[in-house]
């Protein structure tokens, strides 16, 4: 089954529903999906190269001591392969079709009722005229027979087929009517990609050219520095020889910028390394200026003084190159310390949170915090998140939607415990998942999905009175 629609078969959430495809009326997650047979387990096991399996596969491809990936054969030592359990009631929150769409049914309603709506109360179950042969809908087929098989036909019998099982090519006809639905669904799949695609494609073309803007500027700077040192080479015979020399090491590391600079137009993985070294040449060549001059060198300190006017203009080109876009995670880890403090701050106060850094993941700006909250005799912990005014934001979804995953990760056993936040169910204050203006929006944190701090006691989460926490946005 192709992960891009948003049919499903789930596995492990109910026994009315296992093994039985579903139309979820939004995308699933793809951190939810096995990526080897494309079900939706509750259990979910995520390798070290970012792929997920259900439970059946896991164990089809694992030994006792690693795991080789069945798609692109990565091996995953067992102690660090995470593996999670979503819960049911959030899956099954979610809304999906009946069953019976194809007829005519247009109820959404949540998965968990689906099985109780086909089962009382649906209208549009079908069956096959004993007489044609025509797909009619049960409720109306004695109306039909009675008008002669002239009304309430859904599909007219093929011309030519003798009837045979009637069931068989009930189904198939239902099964012939959903193809084609999956297929007008995915023809608008890729039409919006082929969009964003295009936008993504742009967005690079702006990025090369500004890179290749750069390239030219500063090889006009270092033409212009050659130049002048040329013409000031010809009014001192007595220094020529020197400053021939001098003249080949700055041609070797205009080469060296130069090679640098095509660097810079590989991509953007490496545009940070390549601008501090970039600056390293430039400040190499001040220190041998300084060597190879004295004060009373008349036309080497004038072409010192020269050339420190010219990097000033050479440091600003490199600066503009600081603003490409930042890179694109989907996952942050951290040490959350103090543990204790925070908890006994909780009891007294009543709440208390600790907060990461500014972080972009998939390219948002936002703070995420864990908030321990007095509730009762005991502290819970809460997922938190504020979204921050970002660079990438025009080429962003707005409001933010994404599924947060927040997993506390066991320093021994690597075992993992996880708080959800699923925007989309969020309804206290929506604002605070629209796009920043100016600043920062108003924190926000999760409450529909907790973890009492007992329980991360009494499994060993808190040794050395720290947290390792893990944030994934899906």
């Amino acid at each position: 089954m192709a992960h891009g629609s948003r049919e499903f078969v789930l596995f492990g959430y109910s026994e009315h529903l296992d093994r039985r495809a579903l139309l979820f009326v939004d995308p699933i997650p793809p951190a939810l999906i096995c990526n080897a047979c494309g079900i939706v387990p509750r259990l979910t096991f995520s390798l070290l190269c970012g792929h997920v399996l259900c439970e059946p596969c896991y164990h089809s491809s694992a030994t006792t001591s690693e795991c080789v990936c069945p798609l692109d054969g990565e091996v995953s030592g067992t102690e660090d392969v995470i593996s999670r359990n979503y819960p049911s009631e959030i899956l099954l929150r979610r809304k999906v079709h009946c069953w019976n769409e194809v007829n005519g049914c247009s109820v959404v309603l949540p998965a968990s009722q689906v099985t109780e709506h086909v089962r009382n109360d649906c209208q549009y179950h079908v069956t096959r005229c004993p007489k044609c042969s025509a797909v009619v809908l049960s409720r109306d087929v004695c109306t039909h027979l009675k008008s002669q098989c002239a009304e309430l036909v859904l599909h007219a019998a093929p011309e030519g087929r003798v009837r045979a099982d009637s069931n068989d090519r009930t189904h198939l006809l239902v099964f012939e009517e959903k193809l084609e639905q999956r297929v007008r669904g995915l023809d608008a799949k890729l039409a919006q990609l082929s969009l964003e695609t295009t936008s993504q494609s742009d967005r690079l073309v702006e990025l090369c050219h500004n890179d290749s803007n750069l390239k030219e500027a500063l090889a006009e700077q270092f033409r212009i520095v050659s130049g002048q040192t040329l013409d000031r080479l010809a009014k001192n015979e007595a220094e020529i020889k020197a400053l021939v020399t001098y003249q080949q090491r700055l041609e070797q590391r205009v080469v060296e910028l130069d090679a640098k600079l095509g660097q810079l137009s590989t991509g953007s993985s490496t545009h940070g390394d390549t601008l501090v070294e970039v600056s390293r040449k430039i400040d190499h060549l001040e220190e041998e200026l300084t060597k190879f001059g004295t004060s009373s060198d008349r036309n080497v300190a004038d072409l010192k003084a020269f050339y420190l006017e010219q990097r000033e203009s050479f440091m600003t080109a490199l600066t503009s190159l600081s603003t490409s876009p930042p890179s694109n995670p989907k996952v942050r880890q951290r040490v959350l310390t103090e543990y204790s403090a925070l908890k006994r701050k909780a009891l007294e106060d009543g709440s208390s949170v600790s907060w990461s850094e500014k972080v972009y993941l998939l390219r948002y700006l936002l703070s995420w915090g864990i908030e321990f909250r007095k509730e009762g005799d005991s502290v819970w912990l809460y997922l938190c998140i504020q979204l921050h005014e970002g660079k990438e934001d025009d080429f962003l979804e707005w409001p933010f939607k994404k599924d947060l995953w927040h997993t506390f990760i066991h320093p021994d056993t690597r075992h993992t415990r996880a708080l959800f936040g699923v925007p989309g169910s969020y309804v206290e204050d929506w604002k605070s998942f629209e796009r920043p203006i100016g600043g920062s929006n108003k924190a926000v944190r999760f409450c529909k999905d907790s973890l009492d701090s007992r329980v991360i006691e009494m499994d060993g989460f808190n040794e050395n009175d720290q947290l390792l926490v893990r944030l994934e946005v899906c």
